[in-house]
C-alpha cells in the first residue's frame, strides 16, 4: 500500500468536508442550498469510494488490455471563459477544484468553435487537421460551414486521427455525444456510440445517456466518452459575457455536471472514471463603434468567397489580392496579414483551405462584409487573438489518477487534451503536436 496515497485520501476527506460548509453557505435560497447539499454530499461520497478502491490497489492493477479498468470522461461546455466560476455560485465547480484539476485551456487559432473541438479531439492545430475555421473553402469539397449538414458529414475535410479512433485501433470502446467529428466516418469509423447534433436534447438527458452507456455490460461498455453542451456560448454571443442571463446559465450547466457525478457515484464504475470538463474558447465583448464593414471599403464581387467576424480569411479573385492588401491596410481596428506570414506563435497559414487575406480585429472589434448591413450592434463573440485573457477557457478534472487540488496557473494549449486523454486511457497517441510537458503536471504519479 503506498502511504502518500492514503494519506491523500484521507486529507482529501477533511477537506471536501469543509469545502461542503464553504460552498453551501453561499445559498440564502432553501432549495437552493438543498439540491447543492445532496449534490455535493453524492461527490463526497463518490470521492470517498474511490478512495476505497485505491487502499485495494484496484488503480494499479495491469489491465488485461487497454483500457482495462480506466474510463475517460470529457465534457465540453462551449463558450465557457474560463473566469466565469469566479463571476457565478458555482459550488459543484469549486469542489472539483479543491479535490481534482484545475486551469484554462488557451485555444488553437483561430478561437472558434469547430477547429477547437477537432483539435482537443486530435492533438493536432487546425492548420495541421484541416477544420481551419468554422466557415472556409476547398477547392476539392467546396464550400464548409455549420449548418451544412453535407459537409459536416463530409469525412474528406477531417485530417488527423481523433481521440475515438485512436482508441478504437487499441481495443477500446467508445461514444460520443454532439463531439465536433463523430458524426462523420473518419478513416471509415464513427465511435462505437454516437449521437446526431440535436440542440433539443436537455442538458440532463445528454447525461443520462452517458451514464446509461457507463452502465453497459463491460463487453459493451465505452471506456472513453465525449459529450457536448452548446451553451454558455450561445447566450454569451447574444447578452455578452457580462450579461447576467450567461451567469445564470453557468450556474445551470453547474447544477447539470452535480446532476451527472451525483448518479454517477451510484454506477460501479464511478470511482474510477476520470472526468474532465474543457471548453473551446472564452468569449469577447465587441463594440458598434469598434466594428467595420469591408464592403464600405471594397467590392464584394472581387472575392471568391469570404468569411467574417472575430476572425476573417477572404478568398480574393487572384487579380485582387494585392490591391486588396493595400486597402484593408488603411482599415481601422483591424490587422491584416497576407497567408504564410502570420507570426508564427498562430501555429496558421499552410493549409490550402485558408484564404489568402486573413484579418485579425482589434480588441472589441467586429468584422463584417455586407454591403446590406448599415448599422453595428453590441455583442459577444469570439475567434480573436488566442492568447487575449478573454479567450482562455475552462478546464477542470478529477478522478482516479488526475491530482487532487492542482491548480495550473498559466494556460496550456488546448492540443494537450488528446495526450492528456490517451494517458488517462493508457493507450499510445498518434503523431501530434501537443507536448508532453503540459499534460504530466496534472496526472498523479504512479509507484
Amino acid at each position: 500500500m503506498n502511504i502518500v496515497l492514503e494519506a491523500n485520501c484521507l486529507s482529501l476527506h477533511y477537506e471536501f468536508t469543509n469545502n461542503l460548509i464553504m460552498n453551501i453557505d453561499r445559498y440564502r435560497d432553501k432549495r437552493k442550498k438543498y439540491n447543492a447539499i445532496a449534490t455535493l454530499f453524492a461527490l463526497w461520497i463518490g470521492l470517498t469510494a474511490g478512495c476505497g478502491s485505491l487502499r485495494k490497489g484496484s488503480v494499479h492493477t495491469d489491465h488485461a488490455r487497454p483500457g482495462g479498468d480506466r474510463y475517460a470522461v470529457v465534457l465540453s461546455l462551449d463558450g465557457f471563459r474560463a473566469d466565469y466560476l469566479s463571476k457565478a455560485n458555482t459550488p459543484v465547480f469549486d469542489s472539483i477544484k479543491r479535490v481534482g484539476i484545475s486551469g484554462s485551456l488557451q485555444p488553437s487559432f483561430p478561437s472558434l468553435t469547430f477547429p477547437n473541438h477537432y483539435s482537443m479531439a486530435t492533438g493536432l492545430y487546425p492548420d495541421h487537421h484541416g477544420l481551419v475555421a468554422n466557415e472556409f473553402y476547398d477547392d476539392e469539397y467546396g464550400h464548409y460551414t455549420i449548418p451544412n449538414r453535407k459537409a459536416v458529414e463530409n469525412p474528406g475535410f477531417y485530417g488527423g486521427e481523433p481521440v475515438w479512433n485512436t482508441a478504437r485501433r487499441q481495443g477500446v470502446q467508445t461514444a460520443s455525444f454532439f463531439w465536433v467529428g463523430s458524426e462523420t466516418a473518419i478513416n471509415g469509423h464513427h465511435p462505437h456510440r454516437w449521437k446526431k447534433f440535436d440542440s433539443k436534447v436537455p442538458y440532463t438527458s445528454r447525461a443520462d445517456s452517458v451514464l446509461a452507456w457507463l452502465d453497459l455490460p463491460e463487453a459493451d461498455r465505452p471506456h472513453l466518452i465525449m459529450w457536448y453542451i452548446e451553451e454558455p456560448d450561445h447566450l454569451g454571443h447574444h447578452f455578452t459575457p457580462e450579461g447576467k442571463e450567461v451567469f445564470a446559465m453557468v450556474e445551470k450547466l453547474d447544477s447539470v455536471v452535480g446532476y451527472f457525478l451525483n448518479r454517477l457515484n451510484t454506477l460501479p464504475v464511478g470511482n474510477k472514471v476520470d472526468f474532465l470538463i474543457v471548453s473551446d474558447h472564452g468569449m469577447e465583448t465587441y463594440y458598434p463603434e469598434r466594428s467595420v464593414n469591408l464592403s464600405d471599403y471594397m467590392p464584394i464581387d472581387s472575392f471568391i468567397h469570404v468569411a467574417t467576424g472575430a476572425f476573417a480569411h477572404l478568398y480574393p479573385k487572384p487579380s485582387y489580392t494585392d490591391s486588396a492588401y493595400r486597402i484593408l491596410q488603411t482599415v481601422p481596428h483591424i490587422k491584416v496579414y497576407k497567408k504564410g506570414e502570420m507570426p508564427a506563435r498562430f501555429h496558421y497559414g499552410s493549409n490550402k483551405r485558408i484564404g489568402e487575406l486573413l484579418i485579425l480585429p482589434d480588441e472589441g472589434a467586429m468584422v463584417y462584409f455586407d454591403p446590406a448591413i448599415k448599422t453595428f450592434k453590441k455583442g459577444g463573440a469570439h475567434g480573436y487573438d488566442n492568447e487575449r485573457a478573454s479567450m482562455q477557457a475552462l478546464f477542470l478534472g478529477v478522478g482516479p489518477h488526475l491530482k487532487k487540488g492542482f491548480f495550473l496557473s498559466r494556460s496550456i494549449p488546448n492540443i494537450a487534451v488528446y495526450p492528456l486523454i490517451c494517458r488517462l486511457l493508457d493507450i499510445k497517441p498518434s503523431a501530434n503536436d501537443a507536448d508532453l510537458s503540459d499534460v504530466q503536471p496534472f496526472l498523479r504519479s504512479q509507484p
